[in-house]
């Protein structure tokens, strides 16, 4: 890597059907010749629930060949704790990237519940392309696959003449009817220079944002399963409280709640 560097950013739009917004941050400084470490960190805030989350890497990197690291991140919210490690990996050919990554992540949820599993963990996977039409400017798709649920990840972002400045928009479309749309802004710390080159040598993109996604894209399926449980039962799924008991979960976490009929 270069030398000591960083980015705070800022983002919101909307999150599998509610408003969302995300804090975050890193810092990474060079340990070795070509080896470096990064920090992350991330604060979101999505129906009504507040996520805090930290990362970091451990990693090698040739400006003009690609990267190679370890990378882990762990993820809180008063009923959830969730966690990923990965390796990680890109290669840098003329204005393509190949970026991938494989680990296993993990979720603990405070209540168990009979319509899913509460505590997995399982593998997660990633593979994306990214692509530079201009020096400042990227286009990139990204395929997630993390506890049995696919998730397709859309990117675009541009540097602004305001050297280190840069706005980008994020979609994304997964399974369970997961979707989020974010729109944000991003200030690197640094060195003036192109995006691009922002990216081959300086700060590797977030972990803790993938572990995030990774919550989420489980939290449609918990909602999904609870929803059909609770029908099956001759219940109701409701965003209210109910009048007997509650056993459920949300998007992101708990939000909706699942209403059981009295007896």
């Amino acid at each position: 890597m270069s030398e000591l560097n960083g980015k705070v950013g800022y983002s919101g739009g909307s999150m599998e059907g509610d408003g969302g917004q995300n804090g975050f941050g890193s810092v990474s400084l060079p340990i070795a010749d070509h080896f470096g470490l990064q920090a992350d960190g991330l604060y979101t805030n999505v129906s009504d629930r507040d996520f805090y989350g930290a990362g970091g890497h451990l990693f090698w990197r040739d400006w003009d060949k690609g990267l190679l690291g370890i990378t882990g991140a762990t993820l809180q919210e008063d009923d959830i704790d969730a966690g990923l490690v990965a390796a990680e990996a890109e290669y840098y050919l003329n204005r393509f990237t190949l970026a991938a990554g494989a680990g296993v992540a993990t979720i603990d949820y405070d209540e168990s519940v009979p319509f899913i599993e509460s505590n997995p963990t399982d593998f997660y996977g990633s593979f994306g392309l990214r692509y530079y039409p201009l020096d400042d400017l990227m286009l990139s798709g990204t395929y997630v696959y993390v506890f049995d649920n696919s998730l397709v990840l859309g990117e675009l972002e541009y540097q602004t003449p305001i050297d280190g400045l840069t706005f980008f928009a994020e979609f994304a479309d997964g399974e369970n009817d997961y979707e989020h749309a974010l729109f944000g802004v991003q200030f690197y710390l640094g060195k003036s220079k192109s995006l691009i080159r922002r990216h081959r040598e300086d700060d590797p993109a977030s972990i803790v944002q993938r572990a995030l996604y990774a919550v989420g894209t489980y939290g449609a399926e918990y909602n999904k399963n609870g929803s059909d449980y609770v029908e099956s039962q001759g219940g109701q799924y409701d965003s209210g409280y109910g009048s007997v008991t509650i056993i459920g979960v949300g998007n992101f976490g708990f939000e909706d709640l699942i209403v059981l009929p009295a007896e």
